[in-house]
């Protein structure tokens, strides 16, 4: 036997060895015993090969391939010289996804949309892959592709073409208006998943400041589906679709959706000027509380605040926390590696839970959501290691101190 990873799972040196299922999302903690055995399975090794390297009896290294099971490892001899796979330790905390927004430009003009369209620019498609290899160097897992609209970048398919080799999960956000049959069958060939935003039923048209934006959307979600690709939905909580979201549950059931997300807005950009679209502190918890399923869990420290292993690209190739602070760039790729930009949010950008306001309250969900999002938890109380407090109500949690209203 050659025992081989299949081509859809990837070895990685994290915080921890993993390896990770690209197709499913699925991470697995490896102790240093299976990391040393995993990188001999390229293929291009025996089992008997495997163990005398080791110094261990072949029994062991196939009782490891029967503890993966066929989805993980198969039997596949690759000629030429034996190697192994060699995954350099990432930093710490490890980045693992990249936020590309590849273009400002786009074709609808939401209520709640934070990014300055007026900057109608493209990324570069040399910068877009360069950085994407160097994420697959720093043990990265996963890109995901936004905007604006994506596929307004006037160079998407090339760029998705050429990142077909690449063995990270790649993931498309799209408000659908573009998604023909002919559209999703071509990003069936180049994407794992993509993820159409969807913000209520009979209030999304005027939400998206579009007439057709729902049934454009769904439609969409239709071929995509049909096509085999995975597809999630994003949700933006407001108070014209509080009432809208169970019925939304159930058509997005009935489309086979594979993941249901859902957020609040931020007060910023474009929400500034619609103050009643607002939910209620309450509403927007009750809300998160209560919908949405599947989204991938990639935390695994307990030790850092929202975000520790994300970071955001912009289109003239600033990096950033993620969109949120995209005023606050801490280098340009154009003159920096990501590396260096890696390392400076994490000196800047990474917090620890226990700088939290929240962390002195002994709240038992803590670990679980992470002091929520800074961001909005800035411009709530403008203290960036202030309380989230949507995050809170989310969890049923009161956060008020005796005597505080």
């Amino acid at each position: 036997m050659f025992p081989r990873l299949a081509e859809h799972v990837i070895l990685r040196n994290l915080e921890v060895p993993m390896l990770y299922d690209i197709w499913n999302e699925e991470m697995w903690e490896l102790d240093e015993e299976a990391l040393a055995a995993l990188q001999y399975f390229t293929g291009t090794w025996q089992l008997e090969e495997i163990a005398n390297e080791l110094q261990l009896k072949k029994a062991e290294i196939l009782s490891l391939v029967e503890e993966l099971g066929p989805n993980i490892v198969v039997d596949k001899h690759i000629m030429g010289e034996p190697f192994k796979l060699s995954p350099a330790q990432s930093p710490v905390p490890s980045l693992r996804t990249i936020l590309f927004h590849v273009t400002f430009v786009c074709n609808l003009n939401c209520r709640h949309c934070y990014l300055d369209k007026m900057k109608g620019i493209h990324i570069n498609p040399d910068l877009f892959l360069s950085t994407v290899y160097q994420l697959e160097k720093l043990q990265g897992l996963k890109i995901l592709i936004s905007g604006g609209e994506p596929l307004l970048h006037p160079q998407i398919f090339e760029m998705l073409e050429a990142l077909k080799t690449i063995k990270l999960r790649k993931m498309l956000l799209s408000n659908g208006m573009l998604i023909d049959e002919k559209i999703a069958r071509k990003l069936k060939d180049f994407v794992h998943e993509v993820q159409i935003s969807v913000d209520g039923t009979d209030s999304h048209d005027e939400f998206r400041n579009n007439q057709n934006a729902f049934v454009k959307a769904i439609q969409a979600i239709k071929y995509l589906t049909k096509e085999g690709v995975d597809v999630s939905v994003a949700t933006m909580i407001h108070s014209q679709n509080i009432d809208e979201l169970s019925t939304l549950e159930s058509i997005l059931k009935d489309l086979h959706v594979k993941s249901w997300v859902l957020d609040v807005p931020s007060k910023t950009g474009e929400f500034l000027k619609y103050p009643e679209l607002v939910p209620s502190i309450k509403e927007a918890g009750e809300a998160l509380n209560k919908y949405g399923w599947g989204a991938p869990f990639e935390e695994i420290n307990e030790i850092y605040a929202c975000g520790a292993h994300l970071c955001a690209v912009m289109p003239n190739g600033d990096v950033t926390k993620c969109g949120f602070f995209s005023e606050k760039p801490v280098g340009n790729l154009t003159q920096m590696n990501l590396v260096d930009c890696w390392h400076l949010i994490r000196k800047e950008f990474i917090w620890k839970q226990e700088e939290l306001d929240c962390a002195s309250l002994n709240c038992p969900y803590l670990q679980d959501c992470r002091g929520g999002c800074r961001f909005r938890a800035l411009l709530d109380t403008d203290k960036l290691f202030g309380i989230d407090r949507v995050k809170c109500a989310s969890f049923n949690f009161n956060h008020l101190k005796k005597g505080e209203k």
